[in-house]
């Protein structure tokens, strides 16, 4: 990991792109994000490299979550997948967590967002 959390977030909605760049402003980590909002894009991104974590969406379309899950971490398997949605609830979400996603965070509790990754990537608290 470089200086910059370089993110890359799997979102169709952009408004809950914004949402979650707020968040993650607000809690004063450096980081760069990088929406992308279908499987071409994703794949081109991935393969740029470079992506300290991935945040993604359960419902994108043209992406089915759980084969795209079982796809990053079999190609990047030391890259931490945070699943973020407001469409499923805490049981599939824990479901998915069991499959291999490294946190659930639902979207109407995004505060938990930042501690999460910072549980994935081993940041102190206080680390900007």
């Amino acid at each position: 990991m470089g200086d910059r959390l370089a993110i890359l977030h799997i979102e169709d909605n952009e408004a809950d792109f914004l949402l979650v760049e707020r968040e993650l402003k607000r809690s004063g980590i450096d980081f760069r994000c990088r929406w992308v909002d279908n499987r071409e894009a994703m794949l081109a991104a991935l393969e740029e490299g470079g992506w300290d974590i991935v945040l993604s969406d359960y419902a994108v379309p043209g992406i089915y979550f759980p084969e795209n899950l079982a796809y990053l971490k079999r190609r990047w398997p030391t890259l931490p997948v945070i699943l973020i949605s407001g469409t499923i609830g805490e049981a599939k979400g824990g479901v998915m967590v069991k499959l291999g996603a490294d946190a659930f965070v639902p979207k109407n509790y995004l505060a938990d967002l930042v501690p999460a990754i910072r549980r994935q990537l081993g940041l102190a608290e206080g680390t900007p």
